[in-house]
This record gives structure tokens, C-alpha cells and sequence, in this order.
């Protein structure tokens, strides 16, 4: 279903940093923009024929917003047509007081882009298949406010974690009983006291044999092994091809 911009964790840039994305005709639906990731979407193309482009924010770490300002301002000035807000960006109301600081602190004004704050189950107009989306509060790191989201896309019923230690109580059901389709799962293989995001082996515990097929581990740290994750019946995402450097 979804595609990634790249799938790694912040330090994994060889991957990327972790950000989904649809593409549907002249429409492109991203979840965050990390440090790592302006230069993979120009060298995937993934702008070529787009003319309305969403941003959903999970959490203000670099790693998912870091260079969501380069995007913003190169949609404006170097998508056709020049000089025309073609973006918009889509945050929680708990989030947005800070995304639009951080990003006016960028120098990145609603000049060049629109905001749309969401507090509930939104039903988004013009961004391709994705019709529904509602933030779901998750932890991540202390202090930090973080969203996974449930979305639909295509008549797809989606879980996608952000950055998360944890599954919701009423996903993992909704999982198990079959109201969800797919499930994206922020996914590490290191383990530590104090661990911000969810490690495979807790994963293993969480979710039973027969649902692991509908499992997409991403946002993998360089220790995470994909062969593991398969053997045990997980999906594991990978990162969009791109050209070579000029």
C-alpha cells in the first residue's frame, strides 16, 4: 500500500529517514519529511507531474520534519507554477502551536504553504486515495508530543505508528479481529532500558502468528536484520529507488 521515501531510523540515513508517501496522478501524500529525505524525493522524482502535494506530521524530531522546510519552499518556487502555494501540511491541534514556531523559525511562512489543523476524524478533499485520517496519541519520547495515525486509503483501513514504543490497545484488537487492514509499525532491533521505539521482539509478543502478515516493520536502526523479521512472519518496508548523483 504505502511506498517510502526512506525507512530508516534517524541515524540509518543509508536508508533514509522514515517517511511514507503516495503517489495518485498529479497527487502526492507524505507522512513527515526528515533531515536525509529533500534530496531522496529529487532523486526519486517523485515530484515529476505533481501539482498538490500533503504533508502529515507525526512529531517535530529532525528525523521526520528536518527538511520539510526544503520541500515547502522548493514546491513554491520550483514546481510549476511558480509562486503558487501547492502544499499543504496537516498536524493534530496538540502539535500545531509548535510545528507552525518550529517552521516559521525556518523562515517558512503560510505564504508558502496552507495548514490544516485536525482534531478528529478528518475527511481530507483532493489528496488522491487517502480518504480519512484520524491522529491517534502515542509514546514516543518523554515530554514530546507524538501522533501515529489511522487512515483510509482505497478502502483500506490503516494503522501507521510514527514514532512509537507501543501499540494501542484498540489497534492491536482492531488488528486481530480484522478491522485492519495493514498495520506500520515503527520497529527497532536494539533493546534498552528506557527504549523510544518498539523493538522487534516486543513486537513478536504483541502480535500473534496468524495477523503477522498485515505487520509492516519500519523506521529500522542499522542493527535490524530484515531476514529476521520475515522468518517470523512480518512485513518489512524498503526504501524508493533513486537515480545516482549527478
Amino acid at each position: 500500500m504505502f511506498q517510502f521515501v526512506g525507512c530508516g531510523s534517524a541515524f540509518h540515513t543509508q536508508l533514509g529517514n522514515n517517511s511514507a508517501y503516495l503517489k495518485s496522478g498529479s497527487h502526492l501524500f507524505m507522512i513527515d519529511c526528515g533531515s536525509a529525505n529533500f534530496d531522496r524525493i529529487l532523486r526519486a522524482n517523485l515530484l515529476a507531474g505533481v501539482d498538490e502535494i500533503a504533508v502529515l506530521v507525526t512529531h517535530l524530531h529532525p528525523d521526520h520534519v528536518g527538511s520539510l522546510g526544503d520541500l515547502l519552499f522548493y514546491s513554491y518556487y520550483s514546481v510549476p507554477p511558480a509562486g503558487k502555494a501547492i502544499a499543504t501540511v496537516l498536524t493534530p491541534k496538540k502539535l500545531s502551536h509548535d510545528f507552525r514556531t518550529l517552521i516559521k523559525l525556518m523562515g517558512v511562512t503560510e505564504k508558502y504553504y496552507r495548514h490544516v489543523e485536525i482534531s478528529d476524524a478528518y475527511r481530507p478533499v483532493g489528496m488522491g486515495d487517502v480518504s480519512e485520517i484520524k491522529p491517534v496519541p502515542v509514546q514516543h519520547s518523554r515530554g514530546l508530543t507524538c501522533f501515529g495515525y489511522l487512515l483510509e486509503v482505497a478502502g483500506k483501513r490503516i494503522y501507521y505508528s510514527g514514532d512509537a514504543n507501543m501499540i494501542p490497545t484498540d489497534v492491536l484488537e482492531a488488528l486481530k479481529s480484522g478491522q485492519l487492514d495493514y498495520v506500520y509499525q515503527d520497529t527497532s532491533k536494539a533493546e534498552y532500558a528506557g527504549n523510544v521505539h518498539l523493538s522487534l521482539r516486543q513486537l513478536t509478543e504483541l502480535i500473534p502468528p496468524p495477523v503477522r502478515q498485515r505487520v509492516y516493520c519500519m523506521h529500522l536502526d542499522p542493527p535490524f536484520q530484515s531476514a529476521e523479521a520475515t522468518s517470523l512472519g512480518f512485513q518489512v518496508v524498503s526504501p524508493v529507488a533513486l537515480a545516482n548523483p549527478s
